[in-house]
C-alpha cells in the first residue's frame, strides 16, 4: 500500500523536491525549502526507515534519492511548494559553460 503525505508537511515537500532534481544534498533541501538542515536530517531519517529514500554519504556531503515511489500527496499545493517549483524553473533556465558547449560538439 502507498505511503499517503499531505502537501503541508516537510516529508511531502522533501519528496516533491526529490522528484524533481537529482543530484541534490540535505544542504540544497533545506535551502529550497527554507528550513534547518537538522528538521531535513530528522525528515529523511524517517522516510529512509519507510524505505522511500536514500542516503548516498560521501566524506563531504551527503546525496539524497528516491528508493521507491511508492507515494502520493493528498491536499493543496502550499505557497512554499509555489517557491520551490519557482526556483527550480530558474534552475532549469540556467545553463553551464559547459552544456552549453556540448552543442558544439555535437
Amino acid at each position: 500500500m502507498a505511503h499517503v503525505f499531505d502537501t503541508s508537511t516537510l516529508e511531502a515537500k522533501v519528496l516533491l523536491l526529490l522528484v524533481e532534481v537529482y543530484p541534490i544534498t540535505m544542504k540544497e533541501i533545506a535551502e529550497y525549502l527554507g528550513t534547518s538542515e537538522r528538521k531535513v536530517e530528522a525528515c529523511l531519517k524517517g522516510l529512509v526507515k519507510k524505505g522511500l529514500v536514500r542516503l548516498e554519504p560521501l566524506p563531504d556531503t551527503t546525496f539524497v534519492s528516491i528508493a521507491n515511489g511508492d507515494f502520493q500527496f493528498r491536499g493543496r499545493e502550499t505557497e512554499q511548494l509555489k517557491k520551490v517549483r519557482e526556483k527550480l524553473e530558474k534552475r532549469k533556465k540556467f545553463r553551464t559553460p559547459d552544456e552549453d558547449n556540448s552543442a558544439m560538439y555535437g
